[in-house]
């Protein structure tokens, strides 16, 4: 198992797109409901040749928020045509599957931000499904918003791994 991004390695994020779709990330925190909207982009690690999922907070990505002093153009070089070369260090946080880190993906935000680590494999799986998880649902008989299914909704308010820096 190869672990595809480690502190110290350089990724290349791709330039920002007008048609790049930002996901909404959901989470609790200090007894409140939070939300961010985060952009999720694949980077090739320029290091190793891999390939890495980044979460990247709107605000530090978009072309139209290039004022923001942690905007991606701020704390990386940018290579014309190309996207932006980032060092992968303290700024950046990982979450992974296991402790051997199998799907490792990374986070560039305020890291005064404590969502749990599957809030963004959520996110990047709703993306992904758009619409299909209720039509599944309904196909195996299933009824949403059922006592269970709030019951783990409340729970994973609560419990889960955060992200960690590198």
């Amino acid at each position: 198992m190869v672990v595809v991004v480690n502190a110290g390695d350089e990724i290349l994020v791709p330039l920002y797109e007008s048609g790049t779709k930002a996901s909404t990330v959901q989470w609790s925190q200090n007894l409140s409901q939070r939300t961010a909207q985060y952009a999720s982009v694949i980077c090739d690690n320029m290091s190793t040749g891999e390939q890495v999922t980044l979460f990247i907070a709107a605000e530090y990505y978009k072309d139209s928020t290039i004022a923001n002093a942690n905007h991606i153009s701020k704390i990386a070089e940018k290579i014309e045509g190309e996207g932006y070369k980032l060092k992968i260090d303290g700024r950046i946080q990982y979450g992974q599957k296991n402790a051997a880190g199998e799907l490792r993906f990374i986070v560039y935000h305020d890291k005064e931000r404590k969502p749990f680590q599957h809030r963004f494999v959520e996110t990047a799986m709703a993306s992904a499904a758009a619409g299909k998880a209720s039509e599944i649902a309904k196909t195996l008989g299933g009824a949403t918003g059922t006592a269970a299914e709030m019951a783990a909704t409340v729970a994973k308010n609560f419990v889960g791994d955060y992200l960690r820096t590198f």
